[in-house]
């Protein structure tokens, strides 16, 4: 672990979390067969225990976006209006299917085949919402929701939303339906700085 000196605490250069809770020891990054498109809302990047912070630690095909606004996601938009078909939105809204609905091993390797472009939205619900009204360009590709997924094992935010997953875990859930891909790695993340953060926050 190499450690950053700041005014206010001593940070992991490789992880990125105080030396406290570095997560160093638990970072496995697997390969996704899916290419994860993380469009994040800029107030979730001063989240210190947002999860796609740890996505970017585990794995390996994924790119995050900050903005909210149309003119902060240009290219990304263009290249869908160009090809929407290689594209997938994970959203739930009234013309979003059910991601359970697909069955067949055929049926989950032809509509997310190898290299699929997969877009998540990492926002509180409310930013969520605004960003959805905000970029109709969205509505292009086909847009998907979860309606049994497992029980949420993110604890340190809470929501009332049914069914919700953080964004790590909604991620790992579609990899793992769709391409029986083994993300135990993220789950021992996700786990693991949870445990950090609860040590921590009783220590306080």
């Amino acid at each position: 672990m190499k450690i950053l000196k700041t005014n206010k605490r001593q940070i992991c250069i490789t992880c990125h979390y105080p030396q406290n809770t570095c997560l160093c020891d638990w970072i496995n990054p697997i390969t996704s067969p899916l290419n994860i498109i993380i469009l994040q809302h800029p107030k979730e990047t001063r989240h210190a225990k947002n999860t796609v912070k740890l996505l970017a630690l585990g794995l390996k095909k994924i790119m995050i976006l900050q903005g909210e606004k149309p003119d902060d996601w240009t290219e990304l938009s263009q290249n869908m209006a160009k090809r929407p078909q290689d594209y997938s939105l994970f959203y739930p809204h009234e013309q979003s299917k059910s991601v359970e609905s697909i069955i067949s091993p055929e049926s989950k390797e032809s509509i997310f085949p190898i290299n699929h472009n997969v877009i998540f939205i990492d926002a509180s619900w409310r930013k969520a919402l605004k960003i959805w009204h905000l970029n109709p360009w969205l509505q292009l590709c086909n847009s998907w929701h979860f309606t049994n997924p497992p029980d949420n094992q993110y604890h340190v935010r809470h929501t009332t939303q049914q069914n919700s997953l953080s964004t790590l875990e909604s991620v790992v859930y579609l990899l793992e339906y769709t391409h029986n891909i083994d993300c135990k790695p993220l789950h021992t993340l996700l786990s693991k700085m949870q445990q950090k953060c609860f040590i921590e926050n009783y220590k306080q």
